[in-house]
């Protein structure tokens, strides 16, 4: 087994994995925390919550940032036309409400969006919302010639403006968007990001720091405000005392938010009182966490773990290469053992919770004698070498090297022997937009979410490097044509036919697998009130408090 580290920073903390391999457990690492830290005094002074989540965090600009995690800052800082009410829980789809649009018409064919735009809200920084402010961000997502256009923006979000035709200011509170065609996901995919986001910055901001700047000031109308931030360390935002809506004034004072790669590192964080909440502790800690009184909350999520395969790669470039892949996973005791039960098994690129979904759909059986054969019959009656790059994670994510160990073994059992190679989650997403490297076999991450916006990230010939992220260069028009039929679709079943028709067409080719979906969990000290998980991989941040 091979496995080499790039870009792991190293933890500000002793490792606890390192302590766990000499042989101490769990139970003793977090019962020595609890008695080493006094837990109240341990707490920032005021309503401060601290945040620990998977990974640190992308560009704060919501047209340039990237991975869920910055999402979870960005969609608190900035808004957009609607968002969705994720204050319900993890088994209610969140509905579609007004945000810095009061109400919209829609035009009787679906191809055009008139907002009414909300009056008398203004960006953190005193500069006025109006349909001049959303044309200039418009602008700068999507007109190459405007003075503060964002480059990376078409790249990062072609599943938002694919189907864009032109806008226009109706009147300064009157903002109108026109479509190609009808989009059936068009608002929801407006309140969505993590590739990019189609939220409102302020144009007084962008002309004031530019394009290089603007993230060092991330201002938008957002119901918390920009504090600061020390890159590896911890980012900062705080009340909007001024914000719009009363009902949804954040309790808290300061949200600090930490990322912490290492799962046990933010464990022993959590367990000392340094913070207050994590992001995904590991399953083999949960039942010892909650007998020290810690919360554990829990629910359904979206998210699919994704194999990208190398079509340009000398051996995955062969069909039957990419098949005998998908039958060597033991799908089943990956999500037993693995994920110790908080997953199930995946298949196909459709994840739960998004259209289209259906739970009995299989891509291929779990074979490694049908797969052997397969690899002989292209050629590789013993096997080949390749390698496998992987990501540390991010939102929702924890032990993704076991994840590729456990691949790495299931591969070897029909002669595939990969080795490994982890990089950070930004880093490693700065990678995927270039395409997989040459010699790469395999890559994966999590993926999915309530649109299927993200397999116009992941599979469409648009995505193609250097564009995010068909980085396994699958180029298969239909599937840009089945895509946008889905899009434009009359109906949630007609969207599903055509969904279900690019899921089948995918598996033909073998361009992608899937391998489990997995619960979202955090923990919580006892504290903590008003938590409450969204059938996404972001959340509503503006209930949490400290009692």
């Amino acid at each position: 087994m091979t496995t080499e580290h790039r870009n792991d920073r190293t933890s500000p903390h002793a490792s606890w994995a390192r302590l766990l391999r000499a042989g101490v457990t769990a139970a003793a690492l977090i019962a020595g925390a609890y008695a080493a830290f006094d837990a109240p005094q341990a707490f920032a002074a005021g309503n401060t919550i601290t945040f620990a989540v998977e990974s640190d965090f992308s560009r704060l600009d919501p047209h340039a940032s990237r991975t869920w995690n910055t999402f979870k800052v960005v969609r608190h800082l900035f808004e957009t036309f609607v968002e969705e009410d994720l204050t319900k829980g993890p088994d209610v789809a969140p509905k579609i409400v007004p945000a810095l649009a009061e109400s919209w018409d829609v035009s009787p064919d679906g191809k055009s969006y008139t907002f009414h735009l909300r009056k008398g809200v203004q960006f953190h920084d005193g500069t006025p919302w109006n349909a001049q402010a959303a044309k200039f961000n418009l602008d700068r997502m999507t007109d190459k010639n405007f003075k503060y256009f964002q480059p990376v923006s078409p790249g990062l979000m072609g599943w938002m403006w694919q189907d864009l035709a032109g806008y226009e200011v109706v009147d300064d509170y009157t903002f109108k968007i026109n479509l190609k065609q009808p989009n059936a996901e068009f608002l929801r995919r407006m309140a969505a990001g993590g590739s990019g986001a189609p939220r409102m910055i302020s144009p007084t901001a962008v002309e004031t720091y530019g394009n290089d700047k603007i993230e060092q000031h991330p201002i938008g109308t957002g119901p918390f405000k920009f504090v600061e931030r020390v890159v590896g360390e911890k980012l900062v935002i705080a009340r909007n005392d001024n914000y719009w809506d009363p009902a949804r004034k954040p309790k808290a004072d300061q949200i600090i938010f930490r990322g912490i790669p290492e799962v046990s590192t933010r464990e022993l964080a959590l367990a000392g009182g340094e913070v207050d909440v994590i992001g995904t502790p590991s399953p083999d800690s949960l039942d010892f966490l909650k007998q020290q009184g810690i919360q554990i909350i829990s629910g359904p999520s979206p998210m699919i773990y994704v194999l990208w395969l190398n079509h340009k790669d000398e051996h995955f470039k062969d069909v039957r290469v990419r098949k005998a892949a998908c039958m060597a996973i033991n799908r089943d005791d990956m999500a037993k053992y693995q994920r110790k039960g908080l997953a199930r098994p995946a298949y196909g690129v459709l994840n739960p919770g998004g259209p289209g979904f259906d739970p009995a759909y299989k891509d291929c059986n779990y074979d490694p004698e049908g797969a052997k054969k397969l690899l002989a019959e292209a050629g590789y009656p013993n096997g080949f070498t390749t390698r496998m790059d992987w990501t540390f994670g991010a939102g929702a994510d924890v032990n993704t090297k076991g994840d590729a160990e456990w691949l790495q073994r299931d591969f070897e059992k029909i002669g595939i022997k990969a080795s490994i190679e982890m990089f950070d989650n930004n880093t490693f997403w700065e990678m995927m937009s270039k395409g997989m490297r040459e010699g790469t076999g395999l890559t994966s991450a999590s993926w999915g979410e309530s649109t299927f916006a993200w397999l116009d990230q992941m599979v469409t010939t648009t995505a193609l490097p250097p564009n995010c992220c068909n980085s396994g260069y699958y180029n298969n028009p239909k599937i840009d044509t089945l895509l946008s039929e889905a899009r434009g679709s009359a109906s949630a079943e007609a969207m599903d036919k055509k969904l279900h028709e690019a899921r089948d067409a995918i598996a033909t080719d073998m361009a992608f697998t899937s391998y489990y979906t997995a619960d979202s969990v955090y923990a919580a000290r006892p504290e903590v009130k008003g938590f409450v998980l969204a059938p996404q991989h972001w959340f509503d941040l503006t209930g949490i408090t400290k009692q």
